[in-house]
């Protein structure tokens, strides 16, 4: 499974070590593993680095799965990874499946039976206690899988690893589709764009406002997607030579923003430049010495060139 270049990891695994890690987690990552899906493990860190290197992994993962068993409950580190998961859900969108091994999701929600004891345990605060309930709640409300529906651990563990493998290729699809709509889309401004800039006049001063306006909205529409890419992706501003730019958290030396994400930008920020010197002279009845823009093939050639490259790798 290929991975986007900021997501480290395909999937995260929540777990009680002591219920599920020398059985059912074992089984279900080596199931993902063979399916090229990039499965993050706590305990194949050294003991000390597992806590917070677990937090952070969850932020840098596509999809999280919690295994509630019955000793869940009494640690505070899957209590944490819990709540850190629902945050990147609200936050990320991140996509999380609830698997209950051999617990009942109403022993889960109110704190009975085995699950209840285990839990009964931890002596934290009022608020945290009630933070880890709230996460309880709403985790096993969630669309997950319980071995009381599929009591075959085999037959369980290949149906979690091919839903999990469908949603990263449902998921991959819809951006990608999303992303070159978005690319078409300033495609589709920046040509009209162009011929009107083309044909207006001073006769014709409403040609010159169109293709300004058009320009514009292209360049604002790609700084709106660069904005909630860089929001959802977390990315930082570094001062790094040759040009300041936004980087990727996880990766120091990788900049944020795709190929044609900054292609699209500049061409229809260079437009929307020309477009407006174009309409200031109209205004003032001078004719525009500017006759001809780039941009826009610049910009379709560039879609093409990133094509190809997707073809040929």
């Amino acid at each position: 499974m290929n991975s986007d270049p900021k997501m480290k990891h395909d999937v995260f695994l929540s777990f009680r070590v002591k219920d599920t890690r020398d059985n059912f987690v074992s089984h279900l990552c080596g199931c993902l593993r063979r399916k090229r899906i990039k499965t993050y493990l706590f305990d194949e860190l050294p003991y000390e680095e597992r806590y917070e290197e677990s937090l952070k992994a969850i932020e840098v993962s596509r999809v999280s799965v919690i295994v509630f068993s019955e000793n869940f409950g009494d640690s505070k580190f899957c209590l944490d990874e819990v709540v850190a998961i629902l945050k990147c859900k609200k936050r990320f969108g991140q996509i999380v499946i609830p698997v209950l091994y051999h617990v009942d999701p109403v022993d889960i929600e109110n704190q009975t039976g085995s699950f209840g004891e285990a839990f009964a345990k931890r002596k934290d605060k009022p608020e945290q206690l009630k933070e880890w309930k709230d996460g309880f709640t709403e985790a096993i409300n969630l669309p997950g899988w319980s071995t009381s529906h599929l009591r075959d651990e085999e037959m369980l563990v290949n149906e979690i690893a091919l839903d999990i493998e469908s949603k990263l290729l449902r998921a991959s699809r819809t951006k990608v589709m999303i992303e070159w709509s978005l690319v078409i889309t300033n495609l589709m401004l920046e040509i009209p764009s162009c011929v009107f800039d083309q044909i207006s006049s001073t006769r014709r001063p409403l040609y010159a406002l169109g293709a300004m306006s058009m320009s514009l909205f292209s360049c604002l529409l790609c700084l709106v997607d660069l904005f909630h890419k860089g929001r959802v992706e977390r990315v930082v501003w570094r001062w790094s030579l040759p040009i300041p730019w936004f980087h990727y958290p996880t990766q120091r030396s990788n900049r944020f923003g795709s190929f044609p994400d900054i292609l699209g930008l500049v061409c229809a920020l260079c437009q929307t430049i020309l477009t407006a010197v174009n309409y200031s002279f109209i205004t003032h009845n001078v004719d525009s010495p500017i006759k001809f823009s780039v941009w826009p093939i610049m910009f379709a050639l560039g879609l093409l060139c990133t094509m190809f490259i997707k073809r040929a790798s």
